[in-house]
């Protein structure tokens, strides 16, 4: 039981420790879309995909591929709004961003 306690801690740390680094200044009013910001900001950096951030019963079915392009999602159409409000992307830009949108997938 000792032994299998220690690898998981071990797992764990060394997952933590490899996650990718992202830029924490990255804001809403940013010109540019950080998706690494976003997930390392939500907690749902690629490193940490084998820790408690998922259930290991759904680590096979790419639920946590489905949850960081669901939340990537959401999060670059309200980045869109933000510009909007901002003045820097006109509405029929901001559509079509958000209509074009496709998350990276070689996280």
């Amino acid at each position: 039981m000792r032994a299998s306690a220690l690898i998981l801690g071990c797992l764990v740390l060394a997952a933590c420790a490899t996650a990718p680094q992202y830029d924490a200044t990255w804001t809403w009013d940013s010109p540019v879309f950080d998706e690494e910001a976003v997930l390392g900001q939500a907690g749902l950096l690629s490193a940490q995909k084998d820790t408690l951030y998922t259930s290991i019963w759904t680590l096979g079915g790419g639920a946590f591929q489905r949850r960081q392009e669901h939340h990537l999602r959401e999060q670059h159409e309200l980045w869109v709004r933000r510009q909007v409000e901002l003045g820097k992307m006109t509405v029929e830009e901001a559509r079509g961003r958000i209509r074009d949108y496709v998350p990276a997938r070689d996280r």
